[in-house]
């Protein structure tokens, strides 16, 4: 592998653990992230970039995928890593870099992918903003 493949790899690992970080509350979920580091939990034999446990119920809540700018070059390429997850019985996220939900969401419309939720991510500062696309 080369050095800027592995950077790019481990700045999409960090990506995916700082948003599961951010975006769940540890107190209603138990989250697991599946990196080119670590799987640490599958799902019907998927390993999505996260996976949240309710608490209470013990079933999994919500799967998500993380893309980047990187990941997102080739739409129908990231089209096949979403659709083997919207069979899996719980709600499917989708988080995209800033500027990229209007064209995830179309690309999923156009081809019958069932996204739950799209989120949107950046920084603001030394700060990771993640926030709802679509209302």
């Amino acid at each position: 592998m080369s050095e800027t493949m592995r950077e790019t790899t481990l700045a999409h690992d960090e990506l995916v653990m700082r948003i599961a970080q951010r975006t769940f509350d540890p107190q209603r979920f138990t989250v697991y992230t599946n990196t080119s580091c670590a799987l640490q939990r599958s799902v019907k034999g998927q390993y999505p970039h996260v996976v949240a446990v309710g608490t209470v119920s013990q079933r999994v809540e919500m799967v998500g995928m993380v893309e980047t700018v990187e990941s997102l070059q080739d739409l129908d390429t990231a089209a096949r890593r979403w659709r083997p997850l919207e069979h899996l019985q719980a709600a499917m996220y989708l988080y995209v870099p800033r500027g990229y939900c209007t064209d995830a969401r179309a690309l999923c419309l156009r081809q019958r992918i069932r996204i739950s939720d799209f989120r949107d991510y950046g920084m603001e500062g030394d700060t990771l903003q993640v926030a709802r696309c679509f209302a």
